[in-house]
């Protein structure tokens, strides 16, 4: 099947762009690559034919990756914020004007031309040059240096169509990662306050756990990629293939590993929230606790019909002083309820029950509900749930480059008259 060569300013969209719209390819004059422009569609200055040396759109996208990671940062801004108690419309137009802040910086900073300049076309036509460089065709496919891919749609609607869907599914995964960060935050400002946190993410063995949380996060999302790029339900469109093809990491180049290393860490950094398989040690840890002082409690509530005669004698009764006396993880139960240092320590008595009732119910409470006690299950298990984010955000970002499949195949290339043989 012919395909049409691209001149200058056909449409262009990319996996990663946040902005509806399409871009416009244009001619680039790289230093010791392109230097001559003089192969024109029709003879119009303005349709340059395009080759691998030309990596550069005319107007920038709004690119997810530095969004995400600003949002992050403003998110967990934010939940700090939103952790002190505050009320009122002057705290809620703060918190919006950190987020404003955060987008905007994202997309001033934000430049496409040095990552597409680093870039390269994949699937151009290899026997075919112009001006000394070899030409693109409309499914050649342009890789950024900051990864995403991009495609040349020559129907304008169809363009605007795929910008769209792309667009929609990186704001969901935008959206994800914010609300993610503003409950980091929130739980950092309830759980002892962002220094703590922070304090402990820089110990010796919150760094380990750092690290490896990281570490695991991006094999997970590696892992779902892959998976989803393996579904049946493409394997036969010809541009989620190309897309698949172009994107494939060559771990033998050490520079991979560097660049692949410096970015997970790097955003992870920046935001200042990063997975961290602490949070599960310390869920497994607290839900212990919990579990054995719920069976305290209900033991102790067997005690509740028994007398304090009744209370010396009964086993039961025995067996929970005894437990309670000797177990490390009573001690400060221990230490409320029983009687004054002169009193016999051997008997369990109903005023040391009532206190044993009420200090477990106490802790029981605190442990799993309490948001301002950082070892609770409320606190530990929405901080182990944060862990999973990457992979609902992971799920939008291949659902972008699905959609760009789906709609990209229906480009009309019948304006272009220039075409090859296959």
């Amino acid at each position: 099947m012919s395909k049409a060569y691209i001149p200058q300013n056909t449409w262009v969209v990319c996996t990663l762009q946040q902005n509806p719209g399409p871009g416009k390819l244009i001619a680039t004059n790289f230093p010791k690559e392109r230097t001559q422009f003089s192969v024109l569609y029709k003879g119009d200055k303005d349709l340059i034919f395009l080759t691998i040396g030309d990596r550069n759109t005319k107007d920038k996208f709004v690119c997810k990756k530095p969004m995400n990671m600003w949002l992050a940062i403003g998110g967990l801004v934010v939940g700090l914020i939103l952790a002190s108690n505050p009320i009122g419309w002057v705290v809620a137009g703060v918190c919006a004007l950190v987020l404003i802040a955060s987008v905007t910086v994202a997309i001033v900073t934000h430049d496409c031309s040095g990552p597409l300049k680093l870039g390269k076309w994949v699937g151009e036509k290899g026997d075919v040059y112009f001006d000394q460089q070899l030409a693109i065709i409309e499914s050649s496919l342009l890789t950024c240096d900051k990864g995403g891919v991009l495609k040349p749609i020559i129907d304008e609607q169809v363009a605007r169509d795929a910008a769209g869907a792309i667009a929609l599914e990186n704001f969901k995964e935008a959206a994800v990662t914010t609300v993610a960060a503003i409950a980091t935050g929130f739980l950092m400002g309830k759980g002892g306050g962002f220094f703590k946190a922070v304090g402990g993410l820089f110990s010796k063995s919150g760094a380990l756990l750092t690290v490896g949380g990281v570490a695991t996060t991006y094999a997970l999302t590696k892992y779902q990629s892959s998976v989803m790029r393996g579904s049946e339900e493409y394997a036969n469109n010809e541009i989620y293939q190309s897309m698949n093809k172009a994107e494939v990491k060559d771990w033998s180049d050490p520079k991979t590993a560097v660049d692949e290393t410096k970015e997970t860490y790097g955003y992870a950094a920046a935001s200042l929230a990063p997975p961290n398989l602490g949070d599960f040690v310390e869920l497994y840890k607290t839900g212990k606790l919990v579990i054995q002082d719920a069976a305290l409690r209900q033991r102790v509530d067997q005690l509740s019909s028994l007398s304090r005669q009744q209370l010396y004698r009964n086993a039961n009764a025995i067996s929970v002083w005894n437990d309670i006396k000797t177990n490390p993880n009573y001690e400060r139960l221990y230490n409320t309820i029983r009687r004054s240092s002169s009193q016999n320590q051997a008997r369990f008595t109903p005023s040391m029950r009532s206190g044993a009732i009420n200090a477990l119910d106490d802790n029981l409470k605190n442990n799993k509900w309490s948001l301002s006690n950082s070892e609770s299950l409320l606190q530990k298990g929405s901080s182990s749930l944060l862990f999973f984010v990457p992979l609902i955000g992971g799920y939008f970002s291949e659902s972008a480059r699905r959609k760009l499949a789906e709609i990209a195949v229906k480009d009309n290339s019948g304006s272009i008259s220039v075409r090859t043989d296959n």
